[in-house]
């Protein structure tokens, strides 16, 4: 008699290298900016923030960074002037999303006249859509919906005009980098990561899994009495999963009846040597990775505990660490927000804006160096600050407009901008 043997083939799938598209070959008359599909690049970039402890902490952190204690001008009339048409919480927004996505938005509203600019507000850069340029030299509109994914919402998307390019009460201000390969957007600088920050996710979505299976090993349990029909097949397949999974079934046995001993059930544990061990170097090497993306020195600022780095002290490796960061990744940011400001500020009918962002100095280093000098904390974050301030670096600032910066979640409500849209009034 032939024997009958049966066996389910599981097949896993893998994520896909993230591959970045602006594809103006569509029907539509904006330009869709996909990562593992059409139009899903926001969409990614969230998920990778969302799952990833490293990265969004990094994100988080170094946006706190960018912002500083806010947005001032060593102008002081100029200053009460810029604290009433860009409030502080708008740029920070703006700093979030452009450490976040690579792109960010104001929303600039003119007056009646259109001949000075009398409000700045954030707008969710991940509800716009640049035009195609159709032979212009540069982007002259942008389309807002709160949803690109619904067809219905895509239908009823906003058009407004870029800043600098019509005469509408009010237009839209995009920020962002050159990245190259790409002209209407901009990638974020930790874009690199985005695969180790999935892994990062996936790493405790198999602990959470481990956890709730009671660290049970894999098994075969092979019965020998002959291969039942489907339907009886997986009604034994649910007993044994609701019998002997989940952490309230951990350490629970199993009693096998059998007519003959030929015929009882067996159990063949599958086992993976130095498992754990295998885990641990991902988790380290995916954290390494991600730290490395964003440029991090030293994770401690951060409140991130790492092996040791070669430093004699935590404070001495802060120190360092935050001056190399300073210089090679939260003044960049800083500069990019301050000229394109300068520049709208400056076609907006100010003039000696004299920007400049108010840093932000971790207490660890300035402790340090108040015991260093005999000084109070405050004096020296006072001297530390004024050092470290970051003034708009233009010459000439009608040189660099907005869009002169071409080819670099908390989600907002439409509500938000819709009310700010319809209902501001000078």
């Amino acid at each position: 008699m032939k024997q009958q043997q049966n066996f389910g083939i599981v097949n896993t799938s893998n994520n896909q290298l993230p591959i970045i598209v602006e594809d103006t070959k569509t029907r539509y008359q904006y330009v869709p900016f996909g990562v593992y599909g059409q139009d899903d690049f926001f969409d990614a970039v969230v998920a990778a923030f969302n799952v990833s402890t490293t990265t969004s902490a990094c994100v988080e952190g170094i946006a706190d960074l960018i912002y500083g204690n806010g947005l001032y001008s060593k102008n002081a009339p100029f200053n009460e002037v810029l604290q009433k048409i860009i409030p502080q919480e708008e740029t920070k927004r703006v700093a979030f999303d452009l450490k976040l996505f690579g792109n960010a938005a104001y929303q600039v509203y003119w007056n009646d006249e259109h001949t000075k600019v009398i409000k700045f507000y954030h707008v969710p850069v991940q509800f716009l859509r640049a035009e195609k340029l159709n032979g212009n030299p540069k982007i002259e509109n942008y389309y807002y919906c709160h949803d690109w994914q619904d067809q219905r919402a895509v239908k009823n998307k906003k058009k407004i005009p870029t800043f600098g390019t019509s005469n509408e009460k009010m237009e839209i201000l995009y920020v962002k980098n050159y990245f190259p390969g790409l002209y209407y957007y901009s990638l974020p600088d930790w874009v690199s990561a985005m695969q180790y920050s999935i892994a990062e996710g996936e790493i405790s979505n198999l602990h959470i899994n481990n956890i709730t299976n009671g660290f049970l090993p894999a098994v075969m349990i092979n019965f020998n009495n002959g291969v039942p029909a489907p339907e009886e097949r997986e009604t034994i397949e649910d007993l044994i999963q609701a019998k002997f999974t989940g952490t309230d079934n951990a350490g629970r046995f199993m009693l096998s009846f059998n007519d003959d001993p030929l015929t009882k059930p067996t159990i063949d544990v599958i086992q993976i040597d130095n498992l754990h061990e295998k885990y641990e170097y991902v988790a380290e090497y995916t954290q390494d990775r991600i730290l490395v993306a964003h440029r991090v020195t030293s994770p401690l600022l951060f409140g991130i505990r790492t092996a040791n780095n070669g430093f004699s002290s935590q404070s001495e490796e802060m120190m360092t660490a935050f001056s190399i960061m300073q210089t090679m990744t939260i003044s960049p940011f800083q500069n990019l927000i301050l000229n394109i400001l300068d520049s709208a500020l400056t076609e907006g009918g100010y003039e000696e804006t004299e920007l400049y962002f108010d840093q932000l100095t971790p207490l660890a280093i300035l402790s340090q160096q108040a015991e260093d000098t005999d000084k109070s904390i405050g004096q020296v974050a006072d001297e530390t600050n004024k050092e470290l301030e970051n003034p708009a670096m233009e010459e000439d600032p009608q040189d660099q407009t907005a869009q002169d910066a071409e080819p670099r979640f908390v989600r907002q409500s439409q509500a938000f901008f819709q009310k700010e849209y319809e209902t501001y009034n000078d």
